[in-house]
């Protein structure tokens, strides 16, 4: 399990998270909602130990997380952030054996061993035609996929997902979170940041919606993700069919996108 208690952090004096207190269990796939600004990322990063908060306390696995080693951490926790660009010209497949690093000692090297595995998740993944592909020129979604790898790589217990599918087209959009949720049923927990909350109501066992830095709901999808919690969020009119569809109304224009 992994917690955080009372948890507060500014950037200089812009109090950026007021009093977040958070719990995940083994196995379930929480989404995180809200608009931009709301606190997601920071949270994120605040959760996987990269930032320390002014206030509170985060348990990853009952161990104070300011007591573990980077590489303790990166051992319970894997991250894939919105988007990354690497300065070295590295292929893909040494992106992705860079996620069993936490696992091998200073001088090892990944093996065939690793090598099997790495390739068995691009297969899952559809991205093997990559593997000998420069990881900066291929396309935004590619890269995406990618770092989706290297987290799976990892084999951490603990998976952070910031915006997974940013720059993901719709068929890999669906792709990638059906193995996330195909992997609490192995028992990994997942926390993901999400912009679409359709995307939410497929996929995860609860929701939490923040909003200004504060949690304004939290618990099992249905209970959370109603019209009313959710537009107060967005700050836009929100209406949702019994069918689960979302309606979204703007500036007198009408978006329509199946839950």
């Amino acid at each position: 399990m992994i917690t955080g208690t009372g948890l507060s952090f500014s950037y200089t004096d812009h109090r950026v998270l007021k009093n977040i207190n958070f719990k995940a269990e083994k196995g379930e796939f929480i989404s995180i909602l809200g608009a931009n600004g709301s606190g997601k990322t920071t949270f994120f990063r605040c959760m996987q130990g990269l930032l320390v908060p002014d206030a509170g306390k985060i348990l990853l696995d009952g161990e104070n997380i300011k007591k573990m080693s980077k590489k303790e951490i990166a051992q319970k926790i894997a991250v894939v952030p919105q988007e990354s660009q690497n300065v070295f010209d590295y292929q893909v497949l040494d992106i992705i054996l860079m996620g069993s690093n936490p696992w091998l000692s200073f001088a090892e090297s990944p093996g065939a061993i690793e090598l099997q595995e790495a390739e068995a998740i691009m297969a899952e993944l559809e991205i093997l035609d990559l593997k000998n592909k420069s990881f900066n020129k291929i396309s935004g979604g590619e890269r995406q996929l990618v770092l989706i790898a290297r987290a799976l790589m990892q084999k951490s217990s603990y998976l952070f997902l910031d915006e997974p599918n940013s720059h993901l087209d719709f068929k890999n959009t669906h792709l990638s979170l059906k193995i996330m949720r195909d992997l609490t049923a192995k028992g990994k927990t997942l926390i993901t940041a999400l912009h679409d909350p359709n995307l939410a109501y497929q996929y995860s066992d609860r929701v939490i919606i923040l909003k200004a830095g504060k949690i304004i709901a939290s618990g099992q999808v249905e209970e959370v993700m109603t019209a009313q919690n959710l537009s107060r969020a967005y700050e836009i009119e929100i209406v949702r069919e019994n069918s689960g569809f979302l309606l979204a109304f703007q500036q007198d224009r009408l978006f329509k996108q199946k839950a």
